[in-house]
């Protein structure tokens, strides 16, 4: 995906008229890993050819979250929108979803969504997209509906690597066990939190540290406690810096709630309370555990300091 570009963000959340002539995909896309990125390719190739406007159709919360509420998220709207930052996407529309946008029909769907508020003439989807009530539609369902309305139906057949398909719940599992190299890997770039900076208790200026404690949403998949090399980027800024980010309660401290916190190195000390940090994940460094002592502490974290470091330094 090319040069940066400003993408329109449009909330739906009943039907209307909103576009007359668009190429759509249409499905959650957490994570924006590889998979989703060859079905966003052949989107703009296909708007590109057929003088289309490239539309992402997605939804928020998580449909998962709402019918079960037992998924953790990749990326949350900020997030994806920062991702496809560097695509040709000319909008995202993002659908509230609902029990009553659940219970719709998956006809009803395409019809007052895909077809009237988007204008569809060429709609994308994965191999394996569901949608409408009970995940009553499919690929089969959705071309049946093309070949009624005149609208053509792509499908986009599994991405694999290593032999696996990549699949956004493969990610959160390997995710979820600390395996950030491997995710990263399926996903195509670095596991990504954005957040913004609140005030901490400052433990980490008083060990020479200082880190910025990011608060995001809830629903948001962390890998387990323990320290990582990372880079970060503090908005609107475009730099990526080296950072190290540390997740856990704090044991030597015996802090009452998880923190994320993160130590940017080269940082030139400027306030960052209510700033929004993006902070990329690129290796897992060590477990977190408890110290005896404030300075074993200290020395633990100048070795963590110097392993994070060293690592940017080889991929240089």
């Amino acid at each position: 995906m090319s040069s940066s570009n400003p993408i329109r963000t449009i909330w739906l959340d009943e039907p209307q008229r909103i576009f007359e002539a668009t190429a759509v995909t249409i499905g959650s896309f957490d994570g924006i890993h590889r998979g989703h990125c060859e079905i966003l390719r052949r989107l703009e190739k296909i708007a590109d050819e057929r003088n289309l406007l490239p539309i992402l159709l997605t939804f928020d919360p998580h449909p998962r979250l709402v019918l079960t509420g037992d998924i953790s998220v990749l990326t949350t709207v900020s997030e994806r929108e920062i991702l496809l930052r560097h695509s040709k996407i000319f909008s995202i529309v993002h659908i509230r979803f609902t029990p009553k946008i659940a219970s719709l029909s998956h006809k009803d769907f395409v019809e007052r969504y895909l077809l009237y508020s988007l204008g569809a003439k060429y709609i994308i989807v994965g191999y394996d997209h569901h949608f409408g009530k009970n995940r009553g539609g499919n690929s089969l369902s959705l071309r049946q509906l093309g070949k009624r309305y005149g609208v053509a139906i792509e499908i986009v057949e599994p991405i694999k690597l290593d032999g696996e398909i990549i699949k956004s719940n493969t990610i959160r599992t390997l995710i979820s066990h600390g395996k950030i190299e491997r995710a990263n890997f399926f996903l195509g770039h670095p596991y990504i939190v954005m957040g913004k900076c609140i005030a901490g208790r400052g433990l980490g200026s008083h060990i020479g540290y200082p880190t910025a404690n990011l608060k995001f949403p809830s629903q948001k998949l962390l890998p387990p406690d323990g320290v990582y090399a990372a880079t970060a980027t503090i908005l609107p800024q475009s730099e990526d810096k080296i950072a190290m980010v540390y997740i856990g309660r704090a044991p030597t401290f015996s802090l009452p709630q998880r923190m994320f916190e993160v130590h940017i190195f080269d940082h030139d000390g400027s306030p960052l309370y209510g700033k929004n940090i993006v902070v990329k994940l690129h290796k897992f460094i060590r477990e977190d555990r408890s110290f005896k002592s404030v300075d074993e502490l200290k020395r633990q974290i100048d070795d963590d300091a110097m392993r994070t470091k060293q690592i940017f330094k080889l991929q240089r």
